[in-house]
């Protein structure tokens, strides 16, 4: 790793490979607090199927007790791809609506549970970001 860090070389070589990455760090510290990447194929699915965007997180699974974000869209065959991974540091609105930057599409259908946080982070209200309407379920 030539003297970098984990969170470092994550990045340069998410770079390196020509993944999309948006990241933040803390407001008072050098320290990561969210970071997005996405593979340029995957973002070339999204903008050709943008109609299904499915969006789920865990709780705190991993070593760095971060709740991980998952964006899947879906093909009109009904397969899914993985467009987009986000570690974050909270589940919060605000979190959340930074990290659906990686969304330039607008999905007719954005299916997710009901996280507290996720639900008024998306905006869904937003007719010109999302497109759609705001079905529970």
């Amino acid at each position: 790793m030539q003297g970098r860090n984990t969170v470092e070389e994550v990045l340069l070589l998410s770079t390196e490979r020509g993944y999309t990455v948006f990241y933040r760090n803390g407001e008072d510290s050098n320290v990561l607090s969210n970071i997005v990447a996405a593979h340029p194929i995957s973002i070339a699915m999204l903008r050709t199927w943008p109609y299904v965007l499915i969006m789920d997180t865990t709780y705190k699974t991993n070593k760095y007790n971060m709740p991980l974000l998952e964006y899947v869209g879906m093909t009109p065959t009904g397969k899914n791809f993985t467009v987009a991974t986000a570690f974050m540091c909270n589940e919060q609105a605000t979190t959340y609506r930074w990290g659906s930057a990686i969304n330039e599409g607008e999905p007719i259908v954005v299916l997710t549970d009901r996280e507290s946080g996720l639900i008024p982070g998306l905006d869904l209200s937003s007719v010109a970001f999302w497109g759609g309407d705001n079905e529970p379920c």
